[in-house]
């Protein structure tokens, strides 16, 4: 049998292949049946048949290691109160956060006490930390935030609680101290000048944790943001610089591609060594053999080595949407420059920007992310500025500083602030509309050979993604739901412990609560939403937004919200708006406030609490005398669904003077025993329930008393810590779907 580089290329699709089934079947196979289909791949393999033994090979590896890993995870059975003792090296740390191996925790402790600030990276330390699996938020549209984390080589999540025994046990390195000195000294800078500091940090020490969630929106809006996210761009060009050097003093081959694979891995350790530096590492590597002519390796033969070893070393890493990125990224500028004459290095670059941008524009775009046309000219400048000259100079700059000569670091960070303004400017300038991104696509037709002149319509691409697909400038998803007013969909979020419902309805969207924030600035309800308020689904933004009472599992997210939707109309106690009586529209719904009976607020009362929710009922017009309907009653308690379920069966009955079940309940406070009690069970009658409650909550929601009471109703019931975000067809109710019908393969393994 006689291996070519067709065999690697081959072998290499056929791992990935094998190891994408397994994640996609999501079937655990006993160990016996993992042997047989390993010594048949092994048969097939040894007969050349390299695309299909690497197929089968790759289903068993990753489930194989996958159950390897999560092996070696503490245990996480225990309930949340139980300490587990943990012993490692701090090796990454985030604002109130740090990670020790493979388990990454919240930090309670508080500053002021006898216990030390935030532990620092590189120094050893045994922690009492209470721990359970990774469980990420199940919302359509949204990224599986476990799949990623265990592809990084995170198997377990936790906290450090407030009086939990914390003791540091070595100091770190001299390299860490020094840098952690650095970083910790960001605190002592003017506010106008801080954020400089932080994207010199982010780039030269890839202490990209300082970023801020403003930071980051700002680098997603300007389409910059590869550029500071340690990765095979920094290091490609680092190592290019050395060559260049060693190209104008005429070094040695064997002097200059060693100084340069030396160079471009000493930063990336300098910089922390994540998931996409130790990728961009390998390539690099591999990209270096090419140059120097070893044993005439080919670039394809390279590209599927490089993957071949990256599957083998963690198959997880086709979870990471970075795998995805790098590698589609070398395979189009392969595909672009492989054969072809070499151009001026400016034309080059500018060839390099516009595929990247036609081939992954349309995938930010339907992940939520922004398309600004401005970053190809923005990157033009910006890549051979960052990464031949402020690269470099604040590398050297950063040496110089463990000699206490501190001038050009400054002057760096001055120059990182100017630049930062820019790209701010940048951000606010007018941006046309894309309206099909997939329509970018066709551009990468100019890939195709000179001599196929389907090539030549590749300009297509571009006119048809900004050209308008509407002749009446209303978005066409919203028409079926304008011709039948019955059709309306209610989407009950999954934003952990806490309550956020989008209500859609003639292209108008309604959002009850907003769940949880945090001090970052980061909200659960802002990346579940994203999928649903895109410019083009959502030119308004948020038509309706209704704050129940103000507790912060159901108000926590406004603040966030506000920075990234418009708001038309907001009812909420602050508001003096939402109370009984009231009556008003949505499309084609109509919606009726039943409690509080006045506006809670007064110059006495500062605060809506549970008893002040504000309870809703919509509903849609009566069609073939059915009524389909949702009820959101926040925290409201017993005492108040006593008063208001009692006009309940009079607001359900249709024009033929029969009662009309309740469609929908979002059972009150997350399914609590102070609420959904047998009154308003009896007054209404409701089809489907849903429990806004948190995985693994430590409030116990629901409630086994309200979960029985429901069953003895016969209602149907669901939960967003079991099921994931639900979403209904309030046209076609038997139309429901969640979103864990399908479960991941950790979900067997305790994770979710």
């Amino acid at each position: 049998m006689k291996l070519t580089p067709y065999s690697f290329l081959h072998f290499a699709l056929g791992l990935l292949f094998g190891i994408l089934s397994a994640v996609l079947i999501s079937i655990w196979l006993p160990i016996e049946a993992l042997v047989l289909i390993s010594l048949f791949s092994l048969t097939l393999l040894k007969r050349g048949y390299f695309f299909m033994g690497a197929s089968f090979l790759g289903y068993c590896w990753l489930l194989v290691f996958l159950a390897w890993q999560i092996h070696q995870a503490p245990l996480t059975n225990h309930p949340s109160s139980h300490n587990t003792l943990i012993k490692g090296v701090i090796t990454q740390t985030y604002p109130n956060t740090i990670r020790v191996g493979n388990t990454r925790l919240n930090w309670y402790i508080p500053r002021t006490s006898s216990q030390q600030a935030l532990p620092r990276q590189g120094e050893l330390w045994q922690l009492e930390a209470r721990i359970r699996p990774l469980r990420s938020l199940q919302n359509f549209g949204q990224t599986d935030s476990t799949g990623n984390k265990l592809a990084a080589g995170q198997l377990v999540g936790g906290y450090i609680a407030r009086d939990a025994k914390v003791i540091k046990i070595k100091e770190a390195s001299r390299v860490n101290q020094w840098r952690n000195q650095l970083i910790n000294q960001i605190d002592s800078y003017s506010a106008d000048s801080q954020r400089g500091w932080r994207f010199l940090f982010a780039l030269g020490l890839g202490a990209k944790t300082l970023l801020t969630a403003d930071d980051w929106q700002l680098l997603q809006r300007t389409g910059t943001l590869h550029l500071w996210v340690v990765s095979g761009l920094h290091l490609g060009l680092l190592a290019g610089l050395v060559l260049g050097l060693a190209r104008f003093f005429s070094w040695r081959q064997g002097i200059a591609f060693p100084l340069a694979a030396a160079a471009a891995l000493g930063y990336a350790q300098l910089a922390g060594w994540g998931l996409a530096a130790e990728r961009s590492a390998l390539m690099l590597l591999l990209g270096l053999l090419i140059l120097s002519g070893w044993r005439k390796l080919g670039t394809w033969l390279a590209v599927s080595l490089a993957l071949i070893i990256l599957l083998l070393v963690n198959p997880l890493i086709v979870l990471s949407k970075g795998f995805w990125l790098s590698f589609g990224a070398v395979v189009i500028l392969i595909a672009g420059f492989y054969g072809r004459a070499i151009s001026h290095p400016v034309i080059s670059l500018i060839k390099v920007q516009v595929l990247l941008l036609l081939a992954f524009t349309p995938l930010l775009l339907w992940q939520g992310g922004w398309f600004n046309p401005w970053s190809l000219p923005i990157n033009l400048l910006l890549v051979p500025l960052v990464g031949l000259l402020l690269l470099p100079i604040t590398l050297l700059a950063l040496a110089l500083s463990t000699v206490d000569f501190y001038w050009p670091l400054e002057m760096c960070a001055i120059a990182f602030n100017y630049l930062v303004k820019g790209l701010a400017y940048a951000a606010q300038l007018e941006q046309p509309l894309i309206q099909q991104a997939s329509y970018l696509w066709l551009g990468l037709l100019i890939l195709l050979p000179s001599g196929i002149p389907l090539r030549h319509f590749s300009w297509l691409g571009l006119l048809l993604a900004f050209l308008p697909h509407t002749l009446n400038n209303e978005p066409l998803l919203n028409k079926p739901l304008i011709n039948k007013p019955h059709n309306w969909q209610v989407k009950v979020l999954d934003v952990g412990q806490g309550t956020a419902v989008l209500i859609e309805s003639a292209g108008e969207k309604l959002l009850y609560d907003t769940g949880k924030g945090f001090s970052s600035g980061w909200a659960a309800v802002v990346p579940a939403l994203t999928p649903w308020l895109t410019p083009k689904a959502a030119p308004k933004g948020i038509n309706q937004l209704i704050i129940s009472h103000d507790d912060q599992d159901h108000v926590g997210g406004l603040t966030a919200i506000k920075k990234r939707w418009a708001i038309q109309q907001e009812y909420s106690a602050q508001q003096h708006n939402c109370y009984a009586g009231q009556i008003w529209q949505l499309g084609q719904l109509e919606i009726t406030a039943l409690w509080p009976p006045q506006p809670p607020l007064t110059v006495y009362k500062k605060r809506a609490n549970n008893s002040d929710s504000c309870v809703l009922l919509i509903k849609a017009p009566e069609h073939n005398g059915r009524i389909t309907s949702v009820l959101l009653t926040g925290d409201a308690g017993l005492a108040e669904e006593a008063f208001f379920s009692q006009v309940l069966p009079q607001l359900l009955t249709n024009q033929q003077g029969e009662q009309q079940p309740l469609t929908l309940l979002i059972t009150g406070h997350h399914g609590s025993q102070t609420s959904t009690g047998l009154p308003l069970l009896q007054a209404t009658q409701p089809l489907w329930a849903v429990h806004t409650n948190g995985w693994r909550n430590s409030y116990g929601h629901p409630h086994n008393s309200v979960v029985q009471r429901l069953r003895q109703l016969n209602v149907t019931q669901l939960s967003t810590a079991a099921h994931g975000a639900v979403h209904f067809d309030m046209g076609k109710i038997t139309r429901m779907h969640y979103k864990n019908q399908k479960l991941p393969l950790w979900h067997g393994l305790g994770y979710r």
